[in-house]
């Protein structure tokens, strides 16, 4: 987590581990007898080896998914991306009805392997999507499944700030992928595991070069205990109509965050975290 005061390790229950999940609603979630049989092989490797750490995009094998149309998505054995797809299932990325208008821009930060930003962009056929995700083999299996939609589509491989500034990323299992944990020069930001320095970008300068002048209608963010530190300087909300970040920490301070930024938000809580969405007026 990144504040003022330093930075400290977070502990936290990962989302439903990958062999808690339901292994029979995985095979239907895909389409076709292959796939099946492919899925099937994910599933029997997870549970005799189990879970693997951070595993390399090429291990990646392909499927197709009912949910998005039948598109061919890469997942890695024995990770987390078959949670990602289970994710995908459950909705929870989805704007909510507060949202009126056309959706012409729409971006995903923390966008892991792709699979919600290739969801939004089904879902709204008339949008551009911007996924940005920080981890290196998470965004090499995210331009594969976005690839059907590259004319669409743009995934960017950085970590999201609200300035431009060197950060140090670890791996963590949790997080499915790299966080943030400090920057650079923490004393102890570099203590994790696989820890690595990368330049993240400032986010209003990522959205501009995406959507120009016009609006972000909306905005999803995954990215663990940063979504705290983003929010206290976030000067770089005011194009964004509709704002949702999953959160695991700091309940209480979701909903004035975005209510000073300018938004009417609204807090959904879950058992293994919390949603809180913020829609401009008007």
């Amino acid at each position: 987590m990144i504040g003022t005061r330093g930075w400290r390790p977070k502990t936290r229950t990962p989302w439903r581990r990958i062999d808690s999940l339901p292994l029979r609603r995985s095979i239907g979630h895909v389409s076709g007898l292959g796939s099946k049989t492919t899925m099937a092989r994910l599933l029997a490797a997870e549970a005799v080896l189990g879970e693997r750490g951070q595993p390399a995009a090429q291990t990646a094998v392909p499927v197709r998914v009912t949910e998005l149309g039948g598109s061919v998505v890469w997942l890695r054995p024995r990770s987390r991306d078959r949670a990602a797809l289970e994710f995908l299932h459950e909705g929870y990325h989805l704007p909510p009805p507060g949202l009126t208008g056309p959706v012409r821009h729409a971006a995903v930060f923390g966008a892991n392997i792709g699979l919600l930003a290739a969801d939004l962009a089904h879902r709204y056929p008339q949008a551009r999507v911007l996924g940005v995700e920080a981890d290196h083999d998470n965004a090499e299996l995210a331009r594969r499944n976005l690839a059907h939609l590259a004319s669409r589509c743009t995934l960017v491989e950085a970590a999201v700030w609200h300035r431009d500034e060197t950060l140090t990323l670890a791996w963590e299992p949790a997080a499915w992928g790299h966080a943030v944990t400090g920057p650079s020069t923490c004393e102890g930001s570099g203590s994790g595991t696989g820890a690595k320095q990368i330049d993240a970008v400032d986010a209003r300068d990522l959205l501009a070069g995406f959507a120009g002048s016009a609006p972000v209608d909306y905005l999803l963010v995954n990215i663990e205990s940063a979504w705290h530190e983003m929010l206290r300087h976030g000067r770089w909300t005011v194009g964004i109509r509709c704002i949702k970040i999953e959160i695991q920490d700091h309940y209480e301070d979701a909903v004035s965050m975005l209510e000073t930024l300018g938004f009417q938000a609204s807090l959904q809580r879950l058992g293994w975290g919390a949603f809180v969405t913020g829609v401009r007026p008007g």
